[in-house]
């Protein structure tokens, strides 16, 4: 279920007050709110966030078909953390482990990042807190360690988690891809097969690399490192035992950005031997070579499939 931000309305205070009139909720969330959570308490935090300076105070309400379910916002901080900015979020019971506040705090982030000087997001859950933690860490922040005895809480002292992101001030970032993340990296490198790869290959090679994407087995087997524009996949490299390329494709639009280059150091960075290999296609021969790739064997066909043996990492003299 996919969540929308938008900006809070006086007409939200309704279901405000009974997302927040929930003492699970609350015993989550910073002191100062009521409880019972009336409809003119949530009618003026409304009117406050609708009257706070925009480039200080980042509120909207999380909603599914138009109705608030939630509630995320990020506060700039003062003096030299100017830049950096608190995370605060909560959602209402009937919705939790859904996926909606990872939803929710990836559309937060990219908002900021994309519209202004915000450096730093970070957020404090208790350390018990683990649906809150988990939410962060599937959205892409770091946890950086346990801040002991750092809350007082319903008479108890607590220790918090503290967790950041950051903005990456490298263009496409390059990052290890989860589970979630592989459909779309089989989709890039189909899209990008047929455009510049299918062209040189007989039907039967064309359907051979279609069954290799829909093998489960196979991609259980790889290791996928993924180029990101924002949160669009835009490149992708698969690596199989022992160090062999399997896949290796850039979004067309994205080409001769090196990409590919930083996607192919990015990964050699996880391998202590610097030996990789490769069956190039036609088209990447030449792409190979200027990343260092060597042939070490002519050209062959399997399965329909042509392609060039390559090396990465040994001397010219050493191929035979």
């Amino acid at each position: 279920m996919n969540s929308v931000l938008r900006k809070w309305g006086l007409s939200d205070a309704k279901n405000l007050a009974v997302t927040l009139s929930n003492k699970k909720i609350l015993n989550n969330l910073r002191d100062g709110l009521p409880f019972p959570y009336r409809q003119q308490d949530a009618t003026e935090y409304i009117s406050a966030m609708l009257a706070a300076d925009e480039n200080s105070v980042f509120a909207y309400a999380i909603t599914i078909d138009d109705r608030v379910v939630g509630s995320i916002g990020a506060f700039r901080q003062e003096n030299i953390h100017r830049q950096t900015a608190e995370l605060g979020y909560y959602l209402s019971e009937e919705y939790w482990g859904q996926g909606i506040m990872t939803d929710a705090i990836k559309q937060l982030c990219r908002i900021i990042f994309e519209t202004t000087d915000i450096l730093r997001i970070y957020a404090e859950p208790f350390t018990y807190n683990t649906g809150s933690r988990r939410a962060l860490e599937k959205a892409g922040f770091t946890f950086e360690g346990i801040m002991k005895n750092n809350a007082a809480k319903n008479g108890k002292v607590l220790d918090m988690a503290l967790y950041s992101m950051t903005r990456n001030m490298e263009p496409y970032p390059i990052r290890r891809l989860s589970s979630e993340d592989i459909p779309q990296a089989l989709e890039l490198c189909w899209r990008v097969f047929l455009e510049f790869e299918a062209p040189e290959y007989s039907p039967e090679g064309i359907a051979a690399f279609r069954a290799s994407l829909d093998d489960k087995e196979r991609t259980r087997m790889l290791n996928f490192y993924g180029a990101f524009d924002g949160d669009k996949l835009v490149g992708v490299l698969c690596m199989r035992e022992p160090q062999h390329i399997a896949d290796f494709f850039v979004d067309a639009a994205y080409h001769r950005r090196g990409i590919g280059r930083k996607l192919f150091d990015s990964m050699r960075q996880d391998y202590a031997k610097q030996e990789f290999t490769v069956h190039s296609s036609p088209y990447a021969v030449e792409f190979y070579r200027h990343l260092g790739f060597e042939p070490t064997d002519s050209e062959q066909v399997t399965d329909g499939l042509r392609y060039t043996p390559m090396i990465f990492g040994i001397n010219r003299s050493e191929i035979v």
